[in-house]
Parts: C-alpha cells; sequence; structure tokens
C-alpha cells in the first residue's frame, strides 16, 4: 500500500503537465484531488500506527551493496506526513486564484505551458518529500530529500518575485552545501556499520570515532532547518516565492528537517551528549535573532519568514535535550508549526493579493473588511505563540517541559536555556504577533483600501480548512500524539 501512495504521488506529473497544456489551470484540480486523496489514507492510518508498523521492502541493487529500497509507516513518519500532504493540498487549491494573478503581472509569459510547468513541479515536491519521510535507508533519503531541494529550486526560479534568479541561486548553493554535509555524514555512518539502513544505526554510538558523524549529519540538517550562520537563504527565499510556494517551503524546513533529527539522530545521543547543550545554545540563539529581526519588518512576507526561523528552532532545542518530552514536543511543535506557518504564509498572499502591497505601514483598519483572513491570521499567531486552543500550546508546553527537565539534570548552561526559551523568547513571540495584528487589521483604514477587494473563495476555504485543524489538533490533540507517544516509547524504550 504505501508504494502504491508513493505511485500515486509521482506517475500523474507527466498526465498533469500534458493536461496542463491543454487545460491551463484548471489542471489544479488534478493535483489537489491528488493530494487530499493521499492526505485521507494517511489520516486512516494514523490510528493504525499507534498500535503497529507498516514496512514494504523491495529489492534495489544487487552487488556490492545491496540497499533495499523500503517504505515504513510509523507513530513518527505518518502524523507528519499527513499533516505535510495537508498544508500541500490547501496550498494546491489556494493557489487557484493566486497563480493566475501572479502570471498577470507581466515579467513571466503566461499561457497554459506555465500552469502546466507549475502545477507538475509542485506535485513532484510534495511526492519527493513524502518519499524521504516513509522512506527506510539512508540513500533512498537522500535522493528524495535531494529531488525536493531540486523541484522547490526550479519552482523558486521560475515563478519567483524581484531578483528571482538571485534568489534562487543562493538558496541552491545553500541547501546543497546543507545536502553535501548530510551525504558526508551518510557515508561516513556506511563506512562505520557496513549498511545504508537506518535501523541499523541503532548501535552507532558503540563504535569508536563516530562523533563527527552525528556532528556532520546535524549540521546538515541545521543549514536546511536556517539555524543561525547558516540561514542566509531563508529570507530573501521565502519573501520572494509566491505565496503558495512559501507555504509548503516553510512547512519542509521545519518538517522534514525535524523528521531527519528525530529518525537520525537519537542513535548518537551517547556521543553527542556532551555537546548537545551548545546545540541547545544555538537554537536559542537563532530563536532570539530571528525574533528581533521579525520585530523589525514591515514586509508582511519578511516578518513571516523570520518568524519561522526563530520558531522552527524551537524543534532543535527540544531534539537535543534527549529527554523523552523534550523529543515528543519538538515533533508534535513542528506539526504544530507547519499547520501554522503554511497559513500565516498565505495569509501574507492574501493580502498583497488583496491590497497590491505588502508593507505593513500602508494597511490597517483591514478587520471590517476581511473579517476571515483575521481569523485565520490570529490561528496561525496563536498556534505559532503557544496559546490555547491552537495545537501549539500542547507541544510548546511539552517541548519546554522537556528543556527544563534536561537543565534540572545537567547544568547551568542547558537550564539557563530553557529559562530564556520560556520567558524571554515567549515575550518576543508575543510581541511581533501583536504588533502585526494591530498594523494590519486595527488603526485608520487607508484611502487607497476603502475598496479593497474580497478574498476569493479557495483562499477563504483553504484558510477555514488549516485554522480548523489547529484548532481540532488543540482541543484533541490525541488524534496525533497517541501515534508520536508509541514511537517515543520505542525509541526511548
Amino acid at each position: 500500500m504505501l508504494f502504491l501512495m508513493i505511485l500515486v504521488a509521482f506517475l500523474p506529473a507527466p498526465l498533469v503537465y500534458l493536461m496542463g497544456k491543454s487545460v491551463g489551470k484548471k489542471v489544479s484540480w488534478v493535483v489537489f484531488a491528488v493530494l487530499l486523496g493521499i492526505t485521507v489514507v494517511l489520516g486512516w492510518l494514523i490510528p493504525v500506527v499507534e498500535h503497529e508498523v507498516l514496512l514494504e521492502e523491495y529489492g534495489w541493487v544487487a552487488s556490492p551493496v545491496r540497499p533495499t529500497f523500503g517504505l515504513l509507516a510509523d507513530g513518527l513518519s505518518v502524523p507528519m506526513l499527513f499533516t505535510f500532504l495537508f498544508v500541500f493540498a490547501g496550498a494546491t487549491l489556494f493557489s487557484m486564484p493566486y497563480m493566475e494573478r501572479r502570471f498577470s503581472l507581466g515579467d513571466i509569459e503566461g499561457g497554459n505551458d506555465q500552469y502546466a510547468r507549475f502545477y507538475t513541479l509542485f506535485l513532484l515536491y510534495g511526492a519527493s518529500v513524502a518519499g524521504s519521510m516513509l522512506a527506510t535507508n539512508l540513500i533512498e533519503f537522500f535522493l528524495f530529500f535531494e529531488m525536493a531541494l531540486v523541484f522547490s529550486w526550479l519552482l523558486v526560479f521560475l515563478y519567483g518575485y524581484g531578483d528571482r534568479r538571485r534568489n534562487s541561486m543562493v538558496y541552491f548553493i545553500w541547501t546543497h552545501i546543507g545536502g553535501g554535509a548530510l551525504l558526508v555524514g551518510i557515508l561516513g555512518a556506511y563506512w562505520t556499520v557496513g549498511s545504508f539502513e537506518i535501523a541499523d544505526l541503532a548501535h552507532i554510538a558503540s563504535y569508536p570515532n563516530v562523533t563527527w558523524i552525528g556532528v556532520v549529519i546535524t549540521l546538515g540538517i541545521l543549514v536546511k532547518i536556517g539555524a543561525l550562520g547558516f540561514h542566509g537563504w531563508m529570507p530573501g527565499t521565502y519573501s520572494e516565492s509566491p505565496a503558495p510556494v512559501s507555504a509548503v517551503l516553510g512547512a519542509t524546513s521545519v518538517m522534514l528537517s525535524t523528521y531527519a533529527m528525530a529518525r537520525l539522530l537519537p542513535p548518537f545521543q551517547p556521543v553527542l551528549q556532551g555537546i548537545s547543550g551548545w546545540f541547545m545554545l544555538w537554537a536559542l540563539a537563532t530563536i532570539l535573532y530571528a525574533g528581533v529581526m521579525a520585530l523589525a519588518q514591515r514586509d508582511t512576507k519578511r516578518l513571516v519568514a523570520y518568524l519561522s526561523m526563530s520558531q522552527m528552532n524551537y524543534c532543535v532545542l527540544g531534539i537535543f535535550t534527549y529527554v523523552p518530552y523534550g523529543v515528543l514536543g519538538a515533533v508534535s511543535y513542528s506539526i504544530s508549526h507547519g499547520l501554522a506557518i503554511g497559513l500565516l504564509f498565505l495569509v501574507s498572499g492574501a493580502l498583497l493579493y488583496v491590497t497590491g502591497t505588502r508593507d505593513m505601514t500602508k494597511m490597517g483598519g483591514l478587520s471590517e473588511k476581511l473579517p476571515i483572513t483575521l481569523l485565520a491570521t490570529m490561528a496561525g499567531f496563536l498556534t505559532i505563540g503557544g496559546v490555547p486552543p491552537a495545537v501549539g500550546f500542547k507541544s510548546k508546553f511539552i517541548l519546554l517541559s522537556g528543556a527544563f527537565v534536561r537543565g534540572f539534570s545537567t547544568g547551568w548552561l542547558e537550564l539557563s536555556v530553557a529559562i530564556l526559551a520560556g520567558s524571554l523568547a515567549t515575550l518576543v513571540t508575543l510581541g511581533y504577533e501583536f504588533r502585526t495584528v494591530w498594523r494590519v487589521y486595527y488603526g485608520k483604514l487607508p484611502d487607497a483600501l476603502k475598496e479593497v477587494a474580497r478574498v476569493p473563495g479557495p483562499m477563504i476555504v483553504t484558510f477555514v480548512a488549516l485554522g480548523a485543524l489547529s484548532i481540532i489538533f488543540g482541543v484533541w490533540p490525541a488524534l496525533f500524539t497517541n501515534a508520536l507517544d508509541a514511537f517515543i516509547e520505542h525509541l526511548f524504550h
């Protein structure tokens, strides 16, 4: 069944391209149907993986390495992939009116060919991330990971705003530096344990001189998640991509990176435990730096870009606590953050769509004109800020609980990180959230926006769906945390 799901994700791509050349933007419904169908299947699997693991393996290469093409559905991969593809399906629906406006700007030649190319790449991007999250061996994981980078780069390069050539090249270089580091770590793991199977990493810490492998893999992932010093690609790429692309880029960065950390790094705990506190400190520095940068923004999309960079590093902090609550909180928060950041990027796209600007100083008083957009903004911000009843509340609470457990059991460094992450970083987060809501939706309505158009129906449906799921998961978190609990219990025995 898992292999069939991957085939269903990849095989329609040529059909989407051919149909798009004939029917234009209507081909988006095919992509939406494919993504929504896979999401429904994954939703059905969530209660299944609370009690069992689904594993499929197929012969791939004969000698000398003999890796298998394997797919694994467990308490980690299924809830994360379900949420990710839900965001992807929502972004596809949102893109229907958005990309029509994008192609009308004149800097990109319109026509059916553009719709065909965009939706083909969009589908292949989502399918590649799905392959990474289900992979059972490191080479398979890396190949899907690299495919996702290439397809996302093409989306930025072909359809971005401004100097999209420069932005896409910066994105390409940075992410492939991270990919190169990840590949070095993968090869180091193979030379050490003699296998590419992820399951065979379980005893890698018993081998000598493997600390460098864990560090290199970590650094490769930190590039993807935009840790401070590795974040050069992130603000420009996120802010200058079309809103549907920004939404899925943000969800990919946090969810695929957290998935990789939760899947690959726990076996290195015995050798990384001594330096993991410094990774926690690095995450805190990123959270504070990006939060302050978000406070300084007047561009809605750059604000969301820095917000995303700040908040997704909570997941890094949680993973490197190396305690059950910390890891569980990190994975849970990556799910809530993926929902919220996708929603907020789409909100920024809707504001651009109806106002023609991303400058918050030219907005204000839009609460009566755009009430559903205001509610969507609040749903995203409440989730990011960890405020009930949104799903981010429980996720961030569990994560910070794990950070305090680690701090009380080790030393002043880890405890200081936990205290600052729960206090100062939270105040900065609430500061830029409330400031943004006031600047955009309250105050005096500018004369230029008194006749502002309404947000199109597909965008409204997307806002309602993503906002509703964040509230449903917040009120009833057991829908996905039971499956994650099963994974954490297995991870920590």
